[in-house]
């Protein structure tokens, strides 16, 4: 994960969040002329955050964190921050499914589960724990709600487990204001725990408190005047939204609560979400699968984590926009449930026919090896990423004393993202995030505004070879990625040269 982040260079609303928030002028992501100066400061970064809750969203914590790492112009604090952070999610999940705080007797099946289902089952791992803004708004936030709920799976398993009052109204109060799906849901596993608890007659406070301090959390994030007045500017410029639903992530308001668009989200959101998290399952039905009895509290345990996973994408499907790194909250859920559920599998009570040992074998090894071609992939794609970014910016840096200047659009090797997926950063995500052709376009500002240049404008390069299909550009489509990887990992990190504190001010 270290690795695959120092491969990804600042991307779109890394620029443009790089900035002090211009509200008065509609945000740095919206259309317009813009004041930009950079977060330098904690005050800088108290008054970006005000304008931006008043004008644009709820997120106050993701975008405070966010806004901290891109103060620095480098990224090497955010990639090992980043870095620990995946692993410290992990472990929650351990923890969480265990309901026990013991690192203890990991069994290689349950490493392999954690790193393996949170590198193949995250959805849009690329935009949710490496893009910068990406990972400050999801897979950062996941840790804080599930160190929020880490207690009340203690408490579960254990009823004499306890946790100041303060702390844990912090921790909710954290959790809630994190981000709207994993609030959201925060918000219903802890008050579905202290239902339970006054049902069983074990009332306690720190539970409460819990979930005073998460909806209070939820509400700031919600209630947010930023919030109506984004809908207000989205209105606005709603010509930019295409006439037709062909993206997954947002329709335009003829389209909002139509069939037309819970069957799009279906298609598209809902069900590739659904379908990467379902290797995910396997431990679980194996679970209530096997013979014996069971115990009934992990059976109710596994089924709540079970209903929180399947939850998220459901709620995202009665939202104006749904992105698939929005369902981010359901895979914490999925790897706890499949902890749970692989701890309290019995193999024994298994037999498996002896036709059968031969094919699953290789069934195993085609999945690791699909596993392990995928990572390579990422790899490759995100290399290819880097060296064509630092290419866009060594021109603008040097064009910056003219007026426009021209880049040409980054190209994704349609071989290698074809193993990669969203694994890594795509070409249909790189349409959304990339530079645009039009010299106006809120990510060519921001990047402009950040290297000192008038205006970019990308163009798509004529004749290249990632566009063609003869055996030469095919050639190219492998090799040149896989020689942009051994490039990165001998280059010196060029492109995160300094930038001047006066640049864009």
């Amino acid at each position: 994960m270290y690795l695959v982040n120092r491969l990804c260079p600042k991307l779109a609303d890394d620029y443009a969040f790089s900035f002090i928030w211009d509200g008065k002028s509609n945000g740095n992501l919206a259309y317009g002329n813009h004041r930009y100066k950079r977060v330098r400061t904690g005050k800088d970064l108290v008054k970006s955050q005000i304008s931006h809750y008043k004008t644009w969203s709820g997120r106050i914590i993701a975008e405070s964190l966010n806004q901290m790492v891109l103060m620095k112009d480098d990224k090497v604090l955010y990639d090992r921050i980043n870095t620990g952070v995946i692993l410290m999610q992990l472990m929650l999940c351990l923890l969480i499914g265990r309901g026990r705080l013991s690192l203890k007797k990991i069994s290689p099946g349950i490493a392999l589960l954690l790193c393996g289902g949170y590198w193949f089952s995250t959805p849009h791992l690329a935009a949710t724990s490496i893009w910068t803004t990406g990972a400050t708004n999801y897979s950062w936030m996941g840790l804080l709600q599930s160190a929020f709920l880490l207690p009340y799976g203690l408490e579960y398993h254990d009823e004499r487990f306890s946790v100041p009052k303060a702390v844990s109204f912090l921790s909710g109060l954290l959790a809630g204001w994190s981000n709207e799906a994993g609030g959201g849901i925060a918000v219903l596993m802890s008050a579905a725990a202290c239902i339970r608890a006054k049902k069983l007659s074990r009332d306690r406070g720190w539970m409460l408190a819990g979930l005073c301090g998460v909806i209070a959390g939820y509400a700031l994030l919600m209630l947010a005047p930023g919030n109506f007045r984004r809908i207000k500017i989205e209105k606005e410029y709603s010509d930019i939204l295409s006439e037709e639903i062909s993206g997954s992530s947002m329709v335009s308001e003829e389209y909002q609560y139509t069939p037309a668009m819970f069957k799009h989200y279906l298609k598209n959101s809902f069900s590739s979400v659904a379908l990467r998290q379902l290797p995910l399952e396997l431990p679980v039905i194996l679970y209530f699968l096997q013979k014996g009895d069971r115990v009934r509290e992990d059976s109710a345990y596994i089924l709540a984590l079970e209903a929180a996973a399947f939850s998220v994408p459901c709620l995202l499907m009665l939202s104006p926009q749904f992105p698939k790194r929005a369902a981010y909250p359901s895979i914490i859920y999925r790897l706890a449930s499949a902890v749970k559920a692989m701890e309290g599998l019995e193999l024994s009570s298994f037999s498996c026919p002896d036709g059968w040992r031969a094919p699953l074998f290789f069934v195993g090894i085609a999945a690791g090896a699909e596993l392990i071609l995928n990572a390579a992939a990422t790899l490759f794609v995100n290399a290819d990423l880097y060296i064509q970014t630092e290419e866009q910016i060594r021109l603008i840096q040097e064009g910056r004393e003219g007026e426009i200047v021209n880049i040409p659009s980054v190209m994704i090797s349609p071989f290698w993202t074809r193993f990669a997926k969203d694994r890594g950063i795509d070409d249909d995500t790189y349409k959304i995030i990339g530079f645009d052709t039009y010299e106006g376009d809120p990510y060519n500002t921001g990047a402009a505004a950040y290297y000192g240049a008038e205006g970019i404008r990308a163009y798509i390069p004529k004749d290249h070879p990632y566009l063609k299909r003869d055996m030469r550009s095919k050639k190219i489509q492998i090799l040149r990625p896989v020689q942009s990887f051994l490039k990165r990992l001998l280059l010196t990190d060029q492109t995160e040269r300094t930038v001047s504190e006066n640049t864009g001010e």
